[in-house]
């Protein structure tokens, strides 16, 4: 097993089709009603997998390609860059640009985030005693307890979470009905049960890394849609049809209101969805207000059985340019000749030995048995003395 640049190339190429793919059954409707989010997300990380592992297993057969394929890489391989009295690879100066790039834009996401929690420090803690009534009743509804804090922030547009260790609940500092309060605090609460923050942390470091390929924006996208609709779904498992119409009225709300004149940077952080993006809404709600329509567990074991051959298949050959070798390099001097197997036999001598006979007539006498094998390979028949 070894990475080289075919493996990477095949990697890439994958991968984006993998994203095309899954961006594309994710768009159906029935798809996303029968199989679930689970499964979608389940499809992104075999994708993110695929794009991960570069390796070439010991049954990746290479395929060479000629004319296009070949001459492309040749063109890159051999380009160099003149820096001064020397020059560098192309394709070193590219993978290059792609490491400062990365570790640039790493830095700048994480310092972001680091400036985001500090400024979080500035928030006032929530000391109302009603709003902490509210937020023990989302608690008490969980499956899972999470610590969260809820602090309040005047220049702030929508509420959302934030933290990936010390989670904070942060409201716009404006007045909200019990009913509001309840269903704004039980989505966000709800994220950091589903951990949804750590994936939006792992999926924005995957497209600081790999910002070259336009994909992994439209998967960060789709990602961050299926995130919430899972947080919709989890949220309102238990509310009747009544409650699940409120708590849609309220994201409307919230959403539809007017804005603050503030700003906060939020990279990295959960919330009720973004004021500007009506389709992505249209599409939450109708998963909420659907009625379900589960596929048996034979058909999710097909289609996952299917999904995990392509991704095995996907590593079964690689791409390599193919070249005939330039006739001066098998041609080295005078002294070396074509090999020709036509008229030319082995003679299997009565004392077990064999003979190599040329079609000359020249004969060359204990021939061992590699030789004897290599021959054989090549065609040369065996004749008996």
């Amino acid at each position: 097993m070894n990475v080289t640049v075919f493996s990477f190339a095949m990697s890439a190429l994958f991968s984006t089709l993998f994203i095309l793919g899954i961006h594309l059954i994710r768009d159906r409707a029935f798809f996303l009603y029968s199989f679930g989010v689970h499964t979608i997300l389940g499809l992104y990380a075999l994708c993110l997998f695929r794009t991960v592992v570069l390796l070439e297993l010991p049954f990746t057969v290479p395929v060479g390609l000629r004319n296009v394929y070949s001459d492309a890489f040749e063109a890159v391989w051999s380009a160099h860059i003149p820096i001064g009295d020397s020059s560098v690879r192309l394709l070193f100066a590219i993978c290059g640009v792609w490491a400062v790039a990365s570790a640039t834009l790493v830095t700048q996401f994480l310092w972001t985030k680091c400036r985001t929690a500090r400024k979080a420090d500035w928030y006032s803690v929530n000391r109302d005693a009603y709003i902490e009534r509210v937020l023990e009743q989302v608690k008490d509804e969980s499956w899972r307890r999470p610590k969260v804090s809820v602090c309040i922030c005047p220049t702030l547009d929508v509420p959302m979470g934030i933290g990936l260790f010390r989670h904070r609940i942060i409201l716009p500092e404006q007045e909200y009905a019990r009913e509001e309060l309840y269903y704004i605090l039980k989505h966000e609460y709800t994220h950091f049960c589903n951990r949804d923050l750590t994936v939006k942390f792992l999926v924005n470091l995957f497209c600081c890394i790999f910002w070259w390929n336009p994909a992994v924006y439209l998967l960060k996208k789709d990602i961050s849609q299926i995130l919430e609709i899972k947080c919709d779904l989890r949220a309102t498992e238990s509310f009747s049809k009544k409650e699940k119409l409120e708590y849609l009225l309220t994201i409307v709300r919230v959403l539809k209101g007017p804005g603050s004149s503030g700003n906060t940077p939020t990279m990295l952080a959960t919330g009720l969805g973004r004021r500007d993006d009506d389709d992505d809404m249209r599409e939450r709600f109708r998963v909420i207000t659907a009625v379900p329509r589960p596929v048996s567990r034979l058909c999710k074991g097909a289609f996952w059985a299917l999904a995990v051959t392509i991704v095995v298949l996907s590593y079964s050959f690689v791409l390599q340019p193919a070249f005939d070798p330039p006739v001066e390099d098998i041609y080295t001097n005078n002294s070396v000749e074509e090999f020709s197997t036509d008229g030319e036999y082995i003679l299997e001598r009565k004392d077990g030995s064999y003979s190599l006979v040329l079609s000359n007539g020249e004969i060359f006498d204990n021939i061992n048995s590699k030789v004897l094998e290599i021959f054989l390979n090549e065609g040369i028949t065996i004749r008996e003395e």
